[in-house]
């Protein structure tokens, strides 16, 4: 299964929107309803009920025969219907600032794909998880109480722990959006962008170049450690070297010393008395077995600086300031080097990284900017896929197998808002990535984004 974005007036979006929200607000209180036009989305909610008198304390949901239908939510339009029912499990109160304008964002790039699937008896629920876990599961309770066949979100990892406690309890499908691996499988799917991803793309093309022998700057965080493992086990899978790895406090103080001793790799490091042959015969050359066997190794042909913003750009002069040739090292980095102000840092000059292919996200970009006259944050795609995934599998598939495990993770995949991605029954996603590098000019896509994951393409 596949879909694509379609185009859509920011006129038109607006106001088919707030028509299908009035309409359902008017429905309730009015004793003659009157059908919208298009599909219908839910109100957020207000601060979430205490559910502890409606549903007892462990246990929640042994059978999803607990749920009472005649109390799920049904508009008075929708009576004498059966609507398929989703719920969207965002941080809509949260106390920070931040996560509650990604998930108003987030809310508009769904109702952008409720409005593009243009399903009549699509019900989108949006459900406000508070931004912590015991919000989420209380959420993920309420979507369920009111019919939700599938769950969208939590955003959060702690809050997609807790809510999947409820809907794996109730059987019930969750795509996710936290990028943390460990939530995946048993009936929740994450749709997000994994580091994993990028650095396995990265790795397969510079290792297609040619390249074999590596280097790693990495910070001393969580982050750091995820990369790091990953770029080791992709290195490694395909044959190639880790010559020296360091690790910093992201501080710039604290970045200088690291960033020496691996600069001091960057060139052949062979002992002197192991030049010219043994027992200081310098007549008799060196042997690739001697400086195997004695643990030395040639110099790194590519560094990975798993870095992002102003300390990147503290970071990276500090290898050509200890005498590394960038023009001769390759640096690596992640999709969050696709920023414009990285182009004016000269050490990164060539600079390749793996990330969704800006030809295809400006698409979706324009469309929601025309939509609600904003630039969407990269978040606000996963939303979006994600609602449209789920109406796509509503059009298509019987109440019994529609959000089926084998439903969502087609093996063909779909093609989204950031480009090619499919869901896997453990879980985890893929994606199409393009590799981008930095030049003066500008970051251009120097290996596009697979269209398909069938082979060659």
């Amino acid at each position: 299964m596949r879909f694509s974005l379609t185009t859509m007036t920011k006129k038109g979006v607006k106001a088919g929107m707030a028509g299908a929200l009035l309409a359902l607000m008017a429905a309730c209180s009015s004793t003659g309803p009157t059908r919208p036009s298009g599909p219908v989305i839910a109100r957020p909610d207000e601060p979430l009920p205490d559910q502890d008198t409606i549903y007892e304390e462990g246990g929640l949901f042994e059978e999803a025969e607990r749920y009472d239908r005649r109390n799920f939510m049904r508009p008075p339009h929708m009576d004498g219907e059966d609507p398929v029912r989703v719920g969207l499990l965002l941080p809509f109160s949260s106390d920070n600032e931040a996560a509650r304008r990604i998930a108003a964002a987030m809310f508009d790039a769904a109702q952008l794909a409720v409005f593009d699937a243009g399903e009549k008896n699509y019900l989108l629920i949006p459900k406000d998880t508070r931004g912590d876990a015991e919000g989420a599961a209380a959420a993920a309770r309420s979507a369920l109480a009111d019919g939700a066949e599938i769950i969208l979100g939590p955003l959060f990892s702690e809050s997609v722990d807790a809510a999947a406690v409820v809907t794996r309890a109730a059987s019930t499908p969750m795509i996710a959006f936290s990028s943390d691996l460990k939530a995946a499988g048993d009936g929740v799917f994450l749709l997000s962008f994994p580091p994993e991803l990028e650095i396995s793309r990265v790795t397969e093309y510079a290792m297609n170049q040619e390249m074999v022998r590596f280097g790693v700057l990495a910070p001393m965080t969580n982050y750091g450690d995820r990369v790091s493992g990953a770029f080791a086990e992709e290195v490694f899978a395909r044959g190639g070297v880790i010559v020296h790895e360091e690790r910093y406090v992201q501080e710039p103080d604290e970045m200088l010393a690291p960033a020496k001793r691996l600069a001091q790799y960057s060139k052949e490091i062979i002992p002197l008395e192991m030049r010219h042959g043994y027992e200081g015969d310098r007549t008799k050359p060196i042997t690739e077995n001697a400086s195997a066997e004695a643990g030395y190794t040639q110099g790194y042909q590519a560094v990975l600086m798993p870095e992002q913003g102003t300390l990147l750009r503290a970071l990276a002069p500090l290898l050509p300031y200890y005498n590394v040739d960038i023009n001769r090292v390759k640096i690596l980095g992640v999709s969050s080097w696709n920023n414009p102000r990285l182009t004016r840092e000269p050490a990164l000059r060539g600079g390749w990284f793996a990330a969704p292919d800006p030809t295809i996200t400006a698409s979706f970009e324009k469309h929601y900017e025309d939509a609600f006259g904003a630039n969407p944050p990269r978040l606000a795609s996963l939303a979006y896929d994600a609602t449209l995934l789920s109406a796509r599998l509503a059009a298509n598939g019987r109440r019994r197998d529609r959000f089926s495990e084998d439903a969502i993770a087609d093996p063909n995949g779909y093609f989204g808002a950031d480009g090619l991605f499919r869901l896997n029954a453990d879980g985890t996603v893929e994606r199409g990535l393009a590799i981008l590098e930095i030049q003066p000019g500008g970051i251009q896509v120097i290996d596009p984004a697979p269209r398909s994951f069938s082979p060659g393409y």
